[in-house]
């Protein structure tokens, strides 16, 4: 996460950009700025901007914002939009499931449909779900715990009951498949 000192560091050319604003007076400000940092660890190569708003006076009122935190996001340099307060962590993940994957040449890639049947306290679930997060896979969570007719359609497709499942294009991986989750997303790597 880069510490804005000028405005000019706001105007690199980015497909998206993320901007916390935060004073260290403020509690809610401190912890939103940790949640992102945990996610700028699952996210790298997503553009992370913080500016600490009691000591760089300059940037906030450009965006109009006049309290903290605030989260701004920039959409190629031209459509913003700012999320007051703190969020949950799975809130302001969205924000980062929405940037584009680039690839070397800077084109954005195209993203499969991916949606994870998961519960929360399955430590599978998890580790696929972050697995995906480090590649910048875009997916769904359906909990089904909390939604028992996902459970059960779930069930009735595949004929298993057990998470995680994860649906990509259409087809079912039963478990933690990294082999087949790879092949089909075209991962390569760990």
């Amino acid at each position: 996460m880069e510490a804005v000192k000028n405005i000019d560091q706001l105007k690199k050319e980015e497909t998206i950009k993320i901007v916390i604003f935060y004073t260290e007076k403020s509690q809610k400000s401190l912890e939103t700025l940790e949640i992102f940092k945990e996610l700028k660890n699952d996210y790298p190569d997503v553009p992370v901007y913080s500016v600490n708003a009691s000591e760089i006076k300059t940037i906030h009122p450009i965006y109009k914002i006049d309290s903290v935190p605030a989260v701004l996001v920039i959409r190629k340099n031209e459509n913003f939009n700012v999320i007051y307060g703190k969020q949950k962590k799975s809130y302001y993940e969205m924000i980062f499931n929405e940037a584009p994957v680039l690839d070397e040449k800077g084109e954005e890639v195209r993203q499969p449909s991916v949606t994870v049947y998961s519960t929360p306290t399955c430590v599978y679930c998890n580790q696929l779900k972050a697995y995906l997060r480090k590649h910048r896979v875009r997916f769904s969570d359906v909990d089904v715990a909390a939604d028992p007719n996902a459970a059960r359609d779930l069930q009735n497709r595949t004929g298993q009951t057990g998470v995680p499942q994860t649906d990509i294009d259409g087809e079912i991986i039963v478990g933690f498949d990294k082999p087949r989750i790879n092949e089909l997303l075209q991962i390569n790597g760990k």
